[in-house]
């Protein structure tokens, strides 16, 4: 039997990064599933102390399984994508509930992140270790969220 491995276990998402298809994918439905049952019901401080407390556990944690697994950004880290739909979705806050909006925050967010366009490609090439990992996938956050609040305006009329 393995001996528990506390990195190993936080950077994939309590194993979910395990998952042998599209393990980044799956990393983001967890996100999706998670803030679905849980996160949305939060204040908006407390949800950015949780994404807070995700990111600085990432980057910790994902250098360490980095080490352990002596590959760089290794496919079963998905902590990253859990704190990049978190990101992609703390601009609703201001609306109530929506399935399809946090159903379209998923598909961005997988879009960016998948394609990384500028700057998130260059983020993810020069910046190194658990930061590199997580502010990737920070930055394809941030674009998703903008877009999505867009998306949000134009079909509020607004």
């Amino acid at each position: 039997m393995k001996k528990f491995n506390l990195p190993i276990l936080i950077s994939t998402f309590f194993y979910v990064g395990l998952f042998p298809y599209a393990p980044g994918t799956a990393g983001s439905i967890a996100g999706f599933i998670v803030y679905v049952l849980l996160m949305r019901l939060l204040n908006p401080y407390e949800y950015i102390i949780i994404c807070l407390f995700v990111f600085v556990a990432g980057v910790y944690y994902t250098s360490r399984a980095e080490k352990l697994l002596k590959v760089k950004d290794p496919p079963p880290v998905v902590i990253d994508e859990v704190l990049g739909y978190f990101i992609t979705m703390a601009g609703g806050f201001w609306l109530p509930f929506s399935i399809l909006y946090a159903f379209a925050g998923l598909l961005l967010f997988r879009v960016f992140d998948i394609l990384k366009p500028f700057p998130i490609r260059y983020v993810d090439e020069k910046m190194g270790s658990g930061l590199g990992i997580m502010l990737d996938d920070v930055v394809a956050a941030i674009f998703s969220a903008i877009i999505l609040r867009f998306i949000i305006l134009i079909a509020a009329g607004i």
